[in-house]
């Protein structure tokens, strides 16, 4: 498993040892000792995707691969750790005779949608170049998608006999993140108030990932299959930030909850300002995802954001409580 120190990578390594899993995860970081922990169902593997090239060694052994690793944030890297690892892993899975393989991806591959509901078969940003008019985001959040899916687009063209699985999740969040919009700037929370979260919990993104792995290791599907689900709860209940910032306020009367939303006209009016580019696709926040195809597989949330909320305004329940 690799991205295993990272906040989803934390969970998802903690949910497969919970299982019985055994897991060999990666770091860029120096080693403690030999790098075998709890009870020898975790060994870790020092890997940098910048330098090293044991693609074959680090996968040697494992009956399945799960690729959350990427770089987020630094332009420079993001060709070398979402594209090319993603596709030597992918070869030497290939060589290996690794049955199955869960890539983490991103809804980002999307873009601004000219469409408001966004399923798997959706028009996706231009791959080999930047058109700065698919995607009203930030140069490097851009990039970021670009890259993730130039990532599929390896899968794809490496798979013959690993059965591949591609998820596009959207906004993951934990319940400390939750509770945390309370710490967003007054501007922020005057912008941002109205608009669709997009969340996700982050122990459903695990569930779901282990979910397709040993549904892989089953056999479901063709060798060399290369299969794509957003990884969504668009159509939970309260899924706008004003509708859990009115919940947590009434819970813990902390006035940083406390906003009126602007209008989302507003808001809309706000990114063509900043991205100086005319309103013809829709901003993350008005887009929705589909998790229709998730369903059809046969895919059910374990815990869900309405679960997710609850534990958040529990928590700052006891916290107002002492």
């Amino acid at each position: 498993m690799t991205g295993a120190t990272g906040r989803i990578g934390k969970v998802v390594v903690a949910d497969l040892i919970e299982r019985g899993y055994a897991v060999r995860a990666t770091t860029s970081k120096p080693l403690v000792g030999d790098g075998r922990e709890v009870d020898g169902l975790l060994e870790w593997r020092r890997f940098d995707f910048m330098v090293d090239d044991d693609w074959d060694g680090l996968v040697n052994g494992c009956c399945a691969v799960l690729h959350l690793a990427a770089e987020l944030g630094k332009m420079e890297r993001m060709q070398r750790v979402n594209v090319e690892a993603t596709r030597q892993l992918a070869q030497a899975a290939e060589r290996q005779g690794i049955a199955a393989f869960c890539y983490a991806s991103t809804i980002s591959v999307y873009g601004s949608g000219r469409q408001r509901l966004i399923d798997e078969t959706s028009p996706v940003l231009t791959v080999d170049r930047d058109i700065a008019s698919q995607y009203w985001a930030l140069d490097y959040v851009r990039m970021y998608g670009r890259t993730k899916l130039a990532g599929e687009l390896a899968l794809r063209a490496v798979a013959k006999r690993t059965r591949f699985t591609i998820v596009r999740p959207a906004v993951v969040v934990d319940i400390n993140q939750l509770i945390g919009i309370r710490e967003w700037s007054p501007t922020k929370r005057l912008l941002a108030a109205h608009r669709h979260a997009h969340h996700i919990y982050v122990g459903d993104v695990s569930d779901a990932m282990i979910w397709f792995i040993v549904r892989g290791l089953a056999g479901h599907g063709l060798p060399g299959e290369v299969e794509v689900y957003n990884l969504a709860e668009d159509d939970c209940t309260d899924p706008r930030h004003i509708d859990f910032m009115r919940k947590a306020f009434s819970v813990s009367h902390d006035r940083r909850y406390k906003c009126m939303p602007i209008p989302a006209i507003a808001d809309w009016l706000h990114d063509f300002l900043r991205f100086r580019t005319l309103p013809l696709r829709n901003p993350l926040w008005r887009m929705r995802f589909s998790n229709q195809r998730l369903k059809e597989a046969g895919f059910r949330f374990r815990y869900g954001m309405a679960d997710a909320q609850r534990r958040a305004l529990s928590n700052l329940d006891k916290s107002v409580g002492n």
